[in-house]
């Protein structure tokens, strides 16, 4: 599509890949960056891959205008984003930018945390401090080790307090 551009395409409620697999199953091409993400179910750690704009997917779409009026009645689509009568339009630099980041973000299958990383305590009587990581500590907290005096010390902080160099 020499003479298309991207465009932003507003989703009903947790209905992102529902509206994409229906905009593409019309022909159109979308395009919706994923962020993996590090979250605790069931007591563990899973990574799972979600949106990185929930409730938005990109579109590409003929300048002219040709099946913009078929988006709107597509099964999980709100609306064409639009400012006035006129659909925003997304550099093409910038779709490229996020397709690059994304990709490079899924290749990474290591743990958010691992023991040994260096880390930056954030709030509290600590911060501004450097730490190492040593464990979790249940869902919400993590076993770090502060090297003060000539000793290691560990502290139990948590994870919102932290983060990594």
């Amino acid at each position: 599509m020499s003479d298309s551009g991207w465009y932003v395409v507003q989703c009903r409620a947790n209905q992102n890949y529902r509206a994409q697999e229906n905009l593409e199953n019309q022909g159109f091409t979308c395009f919706q960056p994923q962020l993996c993400l590090e979250k605790v179910r069931a007591g563990r750690r899973v990574q799972r891959q979600e949106p990185l704009f929930p409730g938005y997917l990109f579109i590409q779409l003929s300048e002219q205008g040709s099946g913009w009026h078929t988006i709107r009645s597509t099964r999980g689509v709100t609306k064409l984003v639009a400012f006035g009568d006129r659909p925003a339009v997304v550099p093409p630099s910038v779709i490229d930018a996020l397709k690059l980041q994304t990709q490079s973000s899924a290749n990474d299958d290591r743990p958010a945390l691992r023991p040994g990383d260096r880390l930056r305590i954030e709030h509290g009587p600590f911060a501004d401090m450097e730490a190492v990581f040593h464990r979790f500590d249940g869902q919400e907290r993590a076993i770090v080790l502060l090297s003060m005096l000539h000793k290691q010390h560990r502290l139990t902080l948590a994870l919102k307090d932290i983060s990594t160099l």
